[in-house]
């Protein structure tokens, strides 16, 4: 498909949509975030665009899962709540959130773990220690948390899981 123009389909959503976009939020690999708000509302949003289709239905269906569940919080971290899938432009709307909190699910596996071998996880979770410091261990909660609903999470750093 090429690289997709994701300001221009930020746009063009918006417009489909009724929004208003209102300052950039965040850019990553897999996409770009911007503040959103519909017309007459004062309180924005976050509208996510992503840049493949993978992406963003790895990434809607953890949301999913989250709200079926009803969670709006885990292990004291603030999780976006799903406000809007849209397949045909790849973009996600969510609430905005405060730390400390945890976002950004496209790199995460659901209901079975990524086939690393032991080694690979020992050095993963030792560089997340690392990270993390002292707030290591709520981390670790929290990736537990996850992995009883069946989100394996690997995206672990400081604009992600942010304490």
């Amino acid at each position: 498909m090429g690289t997709r123009d994701l300001l221009s389909d930020a746009e063009a959503y918006a417009l489909r949509h009724g929004l208003e976009l209102c300052g950039r939020l965040g850019d990553g690999t897999q996409g770009r975030v911007w503040a959103v708000r519909g017309k007459g509302n004062l309180i924005p949003w976050a509208l996510k665009m992503q840049s493949s289709a993978k992406d963003f239905r790895q990434e809607r269906d953890c949301y999913l899962r989250l709200l079926d569940h009803g969670i709006t919080e885990l292990e004291g971290f603030h999780v976006p709540i799903l406000l809007r899938a849209d397949e045909e432009f790849l973009a996600i709307e969510m609430t905005i959130v405060t730390r400390p909190f945890v976002l950004d699910f496209a790199q995460a596996y659901l209901d079975f773990p990524p086939d690393f071998s032991p080694e690979v996880w020992e050095d993963t979770h030792r560089r997340w220690s690392r990270r993390y410091g002292e707030d290591w261990p709520r981390v670790q909660r929290l990736l537990g948390a996850l992995e009883e609903l069946g989100i394996y999470y690997l995206d672990v750093h400081g604009r992600n899981v942010a304490v």
